[in-house]
């Protein structure tokens, strides 16, 4: 993950105070669609700053670069966004100035936000298709379904079967301790209507228009995840240095802090972002760059979870080990949070299956 550049963001975790400030967008991308009835000079979206900036910003857009990006959206053989869409350097509307040769299709570019103190970019996508998407046939992408936990699992037809199991299993895992206990936390996902939606590829789920047009009036809340990022033998091996990370884990913990522990406990998600804060003051935990504010709490949350779980033991601070027994230490009040909320390392793996590989 990037660091954020601190030398040039003064942070107040509850009241901001910006001191000399390059533009933050977003580390992810923007999406805007074209069919065949935008008109040449249309606009057809607008870029916003992630946080606000007093400076004045000039906006331009850039060739996309294969893997020129952070996230390696950017690939080789792409269409190239800047021969259909302009942006006007001061308010950032994005505007087609030619009408595409190939629909449907996926065009891509970055933006560049740029002041006095810096800039930064972001990745913008222009999704061209035939004519615009309806609501009816918002979730027709999503072929393969799954319970799980009290949520949802719709994945694509492209997604392995395998996977999609496995990440019900960890769903199901995580929050043993709830079905166990009061089950408010299980209860308030089903309410709240949370849905895990599982992609093939990054590829795919960025350019999942369709869908993404319309989540909002399908009410509910939604929580993204791939089949190329589950790496169901990473977390019960304890993170080795060999096998990409799985974000299964992070994923799910996400959905079940916002479409669950946020209602269920109140309490709970002060003492979070509360925790959160002291750890960004201390510098033990560093948000990414284009990282919103308000979700510090939902990743810190995810991050303690890694560390209780025991995949980030090769990583130190103030020369501890982050292992699941020195969290105790680094942060006590996160271990309580994690100790309230989730079963223990012993109790998942169990879940799991995974008793031989505990160490």
């Amino acid at each position: 993950m990037r660091k954020l550049k601190w030398g040039f963001l003064i942070l107040n975790f509850c009241g901001r105070v910006a001191i000399a400030q390059k533009p933050i967008l977003t580390d992810e991308f923007d999406r805007f669609l074209v069919t065949k009835e935008t008109k040449i000079g249309d606009i057809i979206g607008q870029i916003k700053l992630v946080e606000p900036n007093t400076q004045r910003i000039v906006w331009t857009l850039v060739k996309p670069i294969p893997n020129g990006d952070p996230r390696d959206y950017l690939k080789e053989g792409q269409l190239d966004a800047t021969e259909i869409v302009n942006i006007d350097s001061n308010d950032a509307k994005i505007r087609l100035k030619k009408m595409p040769t190939i629909i449907p299709a996926n065009y891509y570019a970055e933006v560049r936000a740029t002041n006095e103190d810096g800039f930064m970019e972001q990745v913008l996508i222009i999704i061209t298709r035939e004519q615009r998407p309806s609501l009816e046939h918002a979730l027709d992408i999503f072929t393969q379904r799954e319970e799980a936990g009290g949520m949802m699992f719709y994945a694509t037809a492209s997604v392995n079967k395998e996977k999609i199991e496995y990440a019900a299993k960890v769903a199901n895992a995580l929050l043993v301790k709830d079905r166990n206990g009061s089950g408010r936390i299980t209860a308030e996902m089903k309410r709240s209507k949370s849905v895990m939606t599982l992609f093939k590829t990054f590829e795919e789920r960025n350019t999942a228009i369709d869908f993404y047009m319309y989540e909002r009036e399908l009410d509910i809340i939604t929580q993204d995840l791939e089949d190329e990022e589950i790496i169901p033998d990473y977390l019960r091996l304890g993170g080795p240095s060999n096998l990409r990370r799985d974000a299964s884990v992070e994923e799910i913990t996400h959905m079940i802090h916002r479409g669950g522990i946020m209602q269920a406990y109140p309490e709970i998600q002060t003492r979070i972002e509360t925790a959160t804060k002291i750890a960004v003051e201390r510098g033990f935990y560093s948000p990414q760059d284009g990282l919103p504010l308000e979700d510090y709490p939902d990743e810190y949350l995810a991050f303690g979870l890694d560390i209780y779980y025991g995949v980030h033991g090769s990583r130190y601070f103030d020369g501890k080990a982050l292992t699941p027994n020195n969290l105790r230490v680094l942060d006590p009040e996160l271990f309580k949070i994690l100790q309230f909320l989730f079963p223990n390392r012993e109790e998942f793996f169990e879940e799991m299956g995974w008793e031989d590989d505990m160490k």
